[in-house]
């Protein structure tokens, strides 16, 4: 079924609207399905953690699977050169030790941003067994980092893609997400200069 979703997204010709059109709806599917895991869980225990700029695609599927749950927003970027992550922004509501959360990026390469998400979480009070993660693509390599912190079937992810090339990026993968899923030209980049 995921396979069939992914082609546009894999497709390097997808205009921006079919790209956009194909991440919703597996972001949808994904976050049905953890509705279903979850079904027995009070909204109000269950904080989505979205990490700018590209977990914003799960907004719509987020308000619609769960309307009463707090929504947390860090802004972590991953630093090119090094491939380590950056965090420049974070707002997280109280974590009880009922708290289930629940972080959907469309990559996960390394693993580098979600290992460190997650260790921040873990380090406000939230349970490894209580963090659940969402992903479109991943590299068995961020795979692998990610279960070392959380338990496996919490790791929801539509594709596993063949590794990391020699930058750091997934094999075939499918470009820079944000980008294509913002409608950025890749290389014209910001034009907000510090």
């Amino acid at each position: 079924m995921y396979a069939d979703l992914l082609a546009p997204l894999r497709d390097r010709s997808t205009p921006t609207a079919e790209f956009r059109k194909a991440a919703d709806a597996i972001a949808k599917v994904l976050f049905d399905e953890l509705k279903e895991k979850l079904k027995d869980i009070d909204e109000k225990n269950i904080i989505t953690v979205c990490i700018l700029r590209s977990s914003l695609v799960f907004l719509p599927s987020i308000l619609s699977s769960f309307l009463s749950s707090p929504i947390a927003v860090v802004g972590i970027k991953r630093d090119e050169e090094t491939a380590e992550p950056h965090c420049y922004y974070e707002n997280i509501p109280l974590i009880t030790k009922d708290s289930v959360l629940i972080i959907p990026d469309p990559m996960l390469a390394t693993g580098g941003t979600a290992v460190d998400m997650v260790s921040r979480l873990l380090g406000a009070g939230a349970k490894a067994e209580h963090i659940y993660f969402l992903s479109l693509i991943a590299a068995p390599e961020g795979l692998e980092k990610l279960a070392g912190l959380i338990p496996k079937e919490n790791i929801t992810v539509a594709a596993v893609d063949d590794g990391l090339d020699a930058k750091k990026f997934i094999v075939p993968g499918l470009g820079d997400f944000g980008d294509r899923y913002f409608g950025y030209e890749p290389e014209v980049g910001s034009t907000i200069k510090e």
